[in-house]
C-alpha cells in the first residue's frame, strides 16, 4: 500500500494548498480573482448551459436555488452531451458571457482552463470547498489553481445476482471494503456461475471507458495513464497496464463477459436477470431498489497483493471568463455544490452522489438505501469515496486520451494481444499530444 499512501499525501498537500488561498505560482498564472462571493445577493439573471434535458428533474433544483435566492434567476438550456463542448467553444469564443456558468466534466478541466474557458476560483472559494471530497477539489483543479466547483461525485461497486450465486452454489460477496474479493477470485467464481447457467459471469458497466478500467492498471502498479511535463507522456505500457489488460482480456476470451456490449446496454442485462457479478457506479441503486432482483453489493474488486483502487470524478461547474455576473454566478455554483449539503445533489429527483459529508448523509438518508443491501451499499460508497478514490489523470490532452485508450480497450476485448495494443495506443498518444508540447 506504500504508493497509495504517497499518492494520497501528494494529493492532500495539494487540496491544502488550494484551500488555503493562491498559491505563488498560481496567482501569477491567474492573476487572481477581482470579485468575492458576495454577504447580500444581487438581483441578476444567470446563463446556465449544461448536458440535463429540462425534463431530467433539473428545473427542479433551479426551482430550489431561485426560492432559497428569489433575487437571482436562472436561465437553465441543456444540450446532448455529445454536443457540449462544441456548443461551449463557440459560446464562450464570442467573449459575451453567455453561459455565466456550465457543466464541466472534471477530466476535461485542464483542457478548458488552458484554452482560457474558466474564470480561476481558488481565491473566492479558498474556505467555501473546505468541507468537499478533496478528490473532488483535486479532479476541478489544474496547475495549482481551482478553475470549477464540483457538484457530484461517484464511485463503483460490485454487484452480484443472488439467485445465480445460489445455483452455482457460490458464497455471497462479503460487503466489507476490508474483505474485498480479488479480481482474480471474481473471474474464478464468475466462471462457476457461467458453467451452472448464468448468460454472463461478469460484466463492466462502462466496458471500454477509461473511468471504469482506469483501477485496474493501477492496482498493480500502474500509472494512471501519463506522466511527465503536464502529463503529456503516455504512460499506458508499463508491467500493471499489460498485466491488467491481460486479465481484462481474458475474461472475454473465456467466455464470461460480452464482446460487443456499449455502456448503454450493460444495466438491463444486469436487471434482467442475466449476469453474475456486475461492476457498475452508484447510480445504479435506484433502479435496483425498485426491482425484483434478489440482489446484493460488495466492494470494488482489487488484484492479489495490489492496491485497493476504485474510480472516482463527475461533473463541476464552472464560470466563463466573460460573465458580467460573476458575483450571482459563484453564489449558484456554492450553492448547488456545498450549502445545505449541495444543492444540486439534495434537489434532484434521480438522486447523485453529494461531494461533501453533510450531503452524503442526507443522500443516504433516501428510501432507496433502506433495505439491507442498500445499507450496504451507501456503507461501501461512504468508505470508497474518501479511502479508495484515485481521480483520472490530469492533462490538457485528456479528449484524445479517453478516445485512444477507449479504442485499445476495445482491441483487447476482441482478442488482440494487450500489448501489442497498448504499445500502438501510446504511440498514437505521442503523436496526438506533440500540439502541446
Amino acid at each position: 500500500m506504500q504508493r497509495r499512501t504517497i499518492v494520497s499525501l501528494a494529493a492532500a498537500a495539494a487540496v491544502t494548498a488550494l484551500v488555503t488561498g493562491c498559491s505563488s505560482s498560481s496567482s501569477s498564472q491567474s492573476g487572481g480573482s477581482d470579485w468575492k462571493i458576495p454577504d447580500k445577493d444581487p438581483k441578476a439573471t444567470i446563463q446556465v448551459l449544461g448536458h440535463q434535458a429540462e425534463d431530467s428533474g433539473i428545473l427542479d433544483v433551479i426551482a430550489a436555488f431561485e426560492k432559497a435566492h428569489p433575487s437571482i434567476k436562472v436561465d437553465y438550456e441543456g444540450v446532448p452531451f455529445d454536443q457540449l463542448n462544441t456548443i461551449l467553444d463557440a459560446r464562450i469564443g464570442n467573449k459575451d458571457g453567455n453561459p455565466d456558468v456550465y457543466w464541466a466534466d472534471q477530466p476535461r478541466i485542464p483542457a478548458l482552463s488552458s484554452r482560457g474557458f474558466t474564470e480561476p476560483l481558488t481565491a473566492p472559494f479558498a474556505e467555501a470547498v473546505a468541507p468537499l471530497d478533496k478528490t473532488t477539489v483535486e479532479s476541478s483543479s489544474f496547475d495549482g489553481e481551482l478553475w470549477a466547483v464540483p457538484i457530484a461525485n461517484s464511485t463503483q461497486l460490485l454487484y452480484y445476482n443472488k439467485t445465480l450465486l445460489e445455483k452455482a452454489g457460490l458464497p455471497f460477496p462479503d460487503a466489507d471494503p476490508k474483505k474485498r474479493m480479488t479480481w482474480e477470485e471474481l473471474a474464478a467464481d464468475a466462471r462457476k456461475a457461467v458453467d451452472a447457467g448464468a448468460k454472463y459471469g461478469i460484466l463492466f458497466g462502462q466496458p471500454n471507458r477509461y473511468y471504469q478500467l482506469e483501477p485496474l492498471a493501477v492496482s498493480l502498479g500502474g500509472s494512471v495513464g501519463a506522466g511527465g511535463e503536464g502529463n503529456l507522456t503516455p504512460e499506458i505500457a508499463d508491467k500493471g497496464w499489460k498485466q491488467a489488460m491481460t486479465w481484462y482480456g481474458s475474461i472475454f476470451a473465456d467466455g464470461l463477459s460480452p464482446q460487443g456490449l456499449n455502456g448503454e446496454q450493460t444495466s438491463n442485462e444486469f436487471l434482467a436477470g442475466n449476469v453474475a457479478y456486475f461492476v457498475q457506479g452508484n447510480w445504479l441503486v435506484p433502479a435496483l431498489s425498485e426491482g425484483t432482483m434478489e440482489w446484493g453489493v460488495a466492494a470494488h474488486p482489487a488484484f492479489d497483493g495490489g492496491e485497493d483502487v476504485t474510480p472516482t470524478g463527475s461533473w463541476s461547474l464552472a464560470m466563463s471568463p466573460f460573465s458580467d455576473e460573476k458575483e450571482a454566478a459563484a453564489i449558484f455554483m456554492k450553492w448547488m455544490s456545498i450549502d445545505g449539503g449541495g444543492g444540486y445533489a439534495v434537489n434532484l429527483p434521480a438522486p447523485e452522489l453529494p461531494v461533501s459529508a453533510e450531503g452524503k448523509k442526507l443522500y443516504f438518508e433516501r428510501d432507496i438505501f433502506s433495505s439491507p443491501s442498500g445499507k450496504d451499499a451507501a456503507a461501501i460508497i461512504d468508505y470508497e469515496t474518501q479511502n479508495t478514490a484515485v481521480p483520472r489523470v490530469q492533462t490538457v490532452g485528456y479528449v484524445e486520451f479517453e478516445e485512444i485508450i477507449g479504442r485499445a480497450y476495445s482491441d483487447i476485448a476482441n482478442g488482440a494481444d494487450p500489448q501489442t495494443a497498448l504499445d500502438s495506443a501510446s504511440k498514437e498518444l505521442d503523436t496526438a499530444w506533440s500540439k502541446y508540447r
